[in-house]
């Protein structure tokens, strides 16, 4: 099947989306998908990924995570084929270590999202189960990483990512890869998958063992600038992605960013993993061409940040320096109150020493837009 990456633009996010299906021939892609699986479809488990865990606060939180509107639109269109096994997942991550109340179905209920019986929230990380990826080392030969899954992502017969487009100081942009790192379920994931391993390695080794049948990106609202994946920088797009090759979507949505798709370490561990290095061709369908310039004051990160962020993210204390403004002005305590005594003092610090080091130039240009 020809590898078809779909963009559309439009005024309205419902019918946009409707016309995104039929562009990017989703349907095709699941109903080949679903017949190769020999099941009957009260039995084939279909599983998406949306961007929900960043929530913190809900003031401008429809630009840093997926659209709940289009996942539920996703889920009715999965219904009306007749599928109904359907799982909507994320795992813990860092904040809920620290803060009371960041759990995966608290957090999906403050965003909006209403199952009402269509369909499943799923914590991957309450799901965790031992499991030996298998992975090829830099030589090519097969090795073999003890690690963990989720239940539900490891035994779902057709896996969607349906993240937000954002920028984010790792990677440029955190898109349908980036999202699939989300998936591991071990909450500590600074300590494990970016200082013990390297996230860009971890997640490529899921998406092997793993694979994803078909990438969505909500670019309706998107969020750039410095830490544009969490700090809110609202940016109206109008647009919207898809396509059945999850590295294929994503350079595309890197040259409608206007960067180079190739300088991505996620996208190049991926296509080692997937593809033996060689990056997938594709055909554009829909909207040919746009980019987030044309449409809006649309800012990516430097070169020079991403790469220092790369060395600081080795050292765990330097997590703290990069989240200051993120702990000390964006969350909502109220709703996400500190677990304990030393929380709080963190929080507390963290205000003071953000404080201070707005007062430099060089911290508030990180942050200029």
């Amino acid at each position: 099947m020809e590898k078809i990456v779909a963009a559309v633009r439009g005024t309205d996010k419902f019918s946009s989306f409707q016309e995104l299906l039929k562009v990017s021939q989703f349907d095709d892609v699941l109903l080949a998908a679903f017949k190769n699986s020999g099941k009957e479809k009260g039995d084939f488990k279909i599983i998406i990924k949306p961007n929900m865990m960043v929530f913190v606060n809900p003031k401008d939180h429809t630009a840093i995570v997926t659209d709940k509107d289009l996942v539920e639109s996703l889920v009715d269109h999965l219904i009306n084929l007749g599928f109904n096994n359907i799982m909507v997942c994320e795992a813990q991550n860092d904040v809920g270590r620290m803060l009371k109340n960041h759990n995966v179905e608290f957090v999906a209920g403050q965003i909006g999202f209403e199952p009402k019986g269509r369909y499943k929230i799923v914590d991957l990380t309450l799901e965790s189960v031992p499991y030996k990826y298998i992975y090829k080392d830099k030589k090519g030969n097969t090795r073999k990483w003890k690690h963990s899954v989720g239940r539900s992502w490891m035994e779902a017969d057709f896996r969607i990512t349906f993240p937000k487009c954002k920028t984010h100081e790792h990677d440029w942009m955190t898109l349908g890869v980036k999202n699939v790192y989300g998936c591991l379920p071990k909450p500590n994931k600074v300590a494990v998958y970016h200082i013990r391993y390297e996230v860009f390695d971890v997640t490529a080794r899921s998406l092997l063992s793993f694979p994803v049948h078909f990438s969505f990106i909500d670019a309706w609202v998107g969020s750039d600038g410095f830490q544009g994946y969490k700090i809110a920088n609202p940016q109206k797009l109008n647009m919207l992605f898809g396509g059945g090759d999850i590295v294929a979507v994503d350079m595309e949505i890197f040259k409608r960013a206007g960067l180079d798709p190739h300088k991505s370490i996620f996208l190049k561990k991926t296509v080692e993993q997937l593809y033996d290095g060689a990056y997938p061709t594709y055909t554009v369908k829909g909207d040919k061409d746009t980019k987030f310039s044309q449409l809006c004051d649309w800012k990516n990160i430097e070169d020079k940040i991403v790469q220092g962020i790369d060395v600081m993210e080795e050292v765990y204390i330097a997590w703290g320096f990069i989240n200051l403004k993120a702990i000390s002005t964006l969350v909502d305590y109220k709703m996400f109150p500190p677990k304990n005594f030393f929380y709080r003092l963190l929080v507390w610090l963290s205000k003071k020493l953000y404080g201070f080091f707005k007062l430099f130039k060089w911290y508030r240009k990180l942050y200029k837009r």
